[in-house]
């Protein structure tokens, strides 16, 4: 009996070990928020920043989805720049990531950015520069080993941003739509570059930031019910037949679909407004409403208007929002 107890005592014991060996650190909700707040990036509204509590979060996925030309780029070169330029005391600045898959990152860019929006830090040009490491890779292989690696460099560089402008690029490109498999393959290989990223975000406690493009869905609406009226020896209409036609609605929205619609922590949508200023809309957040901002982009970055917004709790699907483009010009 005594054995018997001594072994059940020994199961127990052990049982415990393994419990706290395998248990989940846990964290208080104080030292989080702090942690949170400390390691956002602010993006210079006091509106737009205190609405997102904070700015752009760290250890999550932001992406920026529009159409080309609305300045999805031009926000990424001008959060690196207030990544790099986040410590104004001249002691410590972070570094950042920039994954280029377009070819469209522009040193000089940074440089009249600096200048315009600091000038009293421009002879520091250089060492700014030195803190953006840009990659250019050209295939989806190539992406896919940089993303490998990012976690280790990213502690060795000191890293608080990483940027990937655009994650939909080399998958549109080498995956293309149409064929279910090419589907399945490149669905895949987003939901695995997406955990990839969140657990770097995660892991590191810094923000990751993505760009994406835009893309055309069609949506089956109800069918209608259309009754044909003809003319019966030149005197009234009557009905003749009734016919029901299939009707399609067709609208711009982000691409890559809902698979990596739910990948993404915050969705950022950038389009066209019918005057000069642009539009972002918070389509998908989980501390902000639905809200809209009118920017311009200027030798400064981007400069976001503090009025004029409009922001609404009873949110959008994400997934489905119309981006509107801009028209043609007739010339």
């Amino acid at each position: 009996m005594s054995y018997v107890r001594l072994s059940k005592l020994s199961l127990d014991q052990e049982l415990k070990e393994k419990i706290a060996r395998t248990s989940l650190k846990t964290v208080k909700a104080l030292d989080l928020s702090q942690e949170e707040e400390r390691n956002s990036i602010r993006l210079g509204t006091n509106v737009l920043d205190t609405m997102l509590h904070g700015g752009l979060h760290a250890g999550t996925l932001t992406e920026f989805a529009g159409p080309s030309g609305v300045g999805k780029t031009q926000w990424c070169l001008y959060i690196a720049v207030l990544t790099v330029m986040a410590k104004g005391d001249g002691t410590h600045s972070t570094s950042a990531i920039y994954i280029d898959t377009e070819t469209a990152f522009r040193p000089e860019r940074i440089v009249e950015i600096i200048s315009s929006k600091y000038p009293e830090r421009t002879s520091k040009i250089s060492e700014y520069l030195s803190k953006i490491f840009v990659y250019q890779p050209v295939t989806i292989s190539s992406l896919s080993e940089i993303f490998e690696s990012l976690e280790v460099v990213a502690v060795e560089k000191d890293v608080s941003v990483v940027i990937v402008d655009s994650i939909a690029s080399l998958a549109r490109k080498e995956i293309m739509a149409g064929a279910s498999h090419s589907n399945i393959t490149r669905t895949n290989q987003l939901a695995s570059w997406a955990a990839r990223l969140k657990s770097i975000a995660q892991q590191l406690n810094i923000c990751v930031v993505v760009t994406n493009q835009v893309t055309t869905r069609m949506v089956q609406k109800e069918p209608e019910v259309t009754e044909e009226m003809h003319s019966v020896d030149g005197e009234d209409y009557e009905i003749q037949s009734v016919s029901r036609e299939r009707k399609f609605s067709r609208h711009v929205t982000p691409a890559l679909g809902n698979t990596w619609t739910h990948c993404v922590n915050t969705r950022f949508i950038l389009q066209y407004t019918n005057s000069e200023p642009r539009q972002l809309v918070i389509a998908k957040s989980p501390v902000a409403p639905y809200a809209t901002f009118n920017y311009t982009i200027g030798k400064s970055g981007i400069d976001i208007e503090e009025h004029g917004n409009f922001y609404s709790y009873s949110g959008s699907d994400p997934g489905l929002h119309k981006i509107k483009v801009q028209q043609g010009i007739i010339v």
